[in-house]
């Protein structure tokens, strides 16, 4: 390995780990969904029984455009590479949104997305290697798997976890969020008789005075 991929892989890891909470890819997967125009987006955690031991399986489904094999090779893939700079009302402009869900440090994580008739399954390996395969199977939109081995106790903690993650930072989403098939999403509202609010693109501000 070379000087320079030695480097970029320690900036890598920095950008993974810079989460204080791992389970932040909840947000970052959900608000790349919506970027990508998804009308909702569902989510799922399970447990999968195997042997030696059992397996968490975390689904992230959404509906929007989906990926060809150029942008998951140029955007995906490439972290300093997003196409998103250009609108500052996307969250995921940063290019880190994918990368985050390293944090958990999973054993594989699976890519299934369509797009203009193609439809593929990116396959990343713990060590964020990845292989590219072409899907018989026609679907919509992109759904990210996260699968990571574990037992039960934890898993029931991380399912836990997961639930208090995803309606704290998806309650206020601007489209349904389903997480094991409840929707989450709260009013985004002020309980007061006294109220401003104020809306624009990739912002709104409700202010009130409450006793």
């Amino acid at each position: 390995m070379s000087n320079g991929e030695i480097a970029i892989r320690s900036i890598l890891e920095d950008l993974i780990h810079q989460f204080s909470d791992p389970l932040a890819f909840y947000r970052e997967l959900v608000q790349n969904s919506i970027d990508a125009g998804s009308g909702e987006v569902e989510i799922s955690v399970e447990y999968e029984e195997r042997e030696p031991e059992g397996r968490a399986v975390i689904r992230v489904r959404d509906f929007g455009e989906g990926m060809t094999q150029e942008i998951i090779e140029s955007r995906l893939t490439r972290l300093f590479s997003s196409g998103k700079d250009d609108d500052l009302t996307k969250i995921g402009r940063f290019g880190i949104g994918f990368v985050s869900v390293f944090a958990v440090e999973p054993d594989h994580v699976v890519v299934d997305t369509g797009r203009e008739g193609t439809y593929l399954r990116a396959l990343f390996d713990a060590d964020r290697t990845y292989e590219l395969f072409e899907l018989d199977v026609p679907m919509e939109g992109t759904e990210v798997r996260i699968l990571k081995t574990m037992d039960r106790e934890e898993f029931e903690e991380i399912r836990e976890r997961s639930r208090r993650a995803v309606r704290d930072w998806c309650k206020h989403a601007e489209v349904p969020i389903y997480l094991d098939g409840e929707e989450i999403r709260e009013a985004f509202d002020v309980d007061s008789p006294c109220k401003i609010e104020h809306a624009e693109p990739g912002t709104r501000v409700v202010i009130g005075l409450v006793t």
